[in-house]
């Protein structure tokens, strides 16, 4: 159902102030961000996180990919839970995405590595890609952790952003100020175009064998990995 502001069709019950539409460019697709394996698509140290972006339950990130790669949308996230960091690495539900660097590269790319002493410091956990003091102090300014059970993510098979959504993508950090009319559209879309859950693997995880990239296209559509 439809409800009109002025002359234009907005979707029932989207985008209210407690309804956000966030989205920013995502510069490299390991799997760490967003990280969508373990039944869980995970947001812990990218963009809207080192920016500090004031998301709630029922909000929703984008990502896209860059000019060079035409902006194609890479995934979309509803919000369950912006958690505190030393929260989710003490939450047994994200157990397995405590980074294994002997395990496959699904295990290796985890993004659960920082953890908070009882005395306020931060210690950074051996992982794959986030190694050494400056990502340290970036990845722990705004400890918060976004959390979705209900995602789609593409990697390797993602999608052409339809002409009428250009107006959310680009541009140099986050951005949350879209016009409504068109976040409720491209959430509409997001929903009844696809099922959620995992569409594609990684497209610049250096850990994937050649014979795991050649299969990542035909990663099972809509799963949760």
């Amino acid at each position: 159902m439809l409800r009109r502001t002025g002359e234009r069709p907005i979707p029932e019950g989207r985008v209210s102030p407690l309804n956000r539409l966030c989205t920013y460019i995502v510069t490299e697709d390991t799997g760490l961000a967003p990280n969508p394996f373990w039944g869980w698509c995970t947001l812990a140290v990218c963009t809207p996180n080192h920016q500090g972006a004031r998301l709630n339950k029922g909000d929703w990130i984008a990502g896209f990919l860059g000019a060079q790669r035409c902006h194609k949308f890479l995934y979309a996230m509803e919000i369950n839970q912006s958690m505190p960091m030393n929260k989710y690495f003490d939450d047994p539900r994200f157990e397995k995405k405590k980074p294994s660097l002997r395990g496959g590269w699904q295990e290796r790319c985890g993004d659960n590595f920082y953890e908070q002493r009882s005395d306020g410091v931060w210690i950074q956990h051996r992982n794959r890609f986030h190694l050494g003091q400056e990502y340290l102090k970036k990845d722990t300014r705004h400890p918060i952790v976004f959390v979705a059970s209900r995602f789609w993510y593409f990697g390797r098979s993602c999608k052409p952003s339809p002409q009428e959504y250009a107006e959310l993508i680009g541009g140099r950090g986050i951005r949350t100020k879209h016009d409504p009319v068109v976040a409720a559209q491209f959430i509409e879309w997001v929903e009844t175009a696809f099922e959620p859950g995992i569409h594609g693997y990684p497209a610049d995880n250096p850990d994937m064998t050649v014979d795991e990239k050649k299969k990542s296209s035909d990663a099972p559509r809509g799963i949760h990995g």
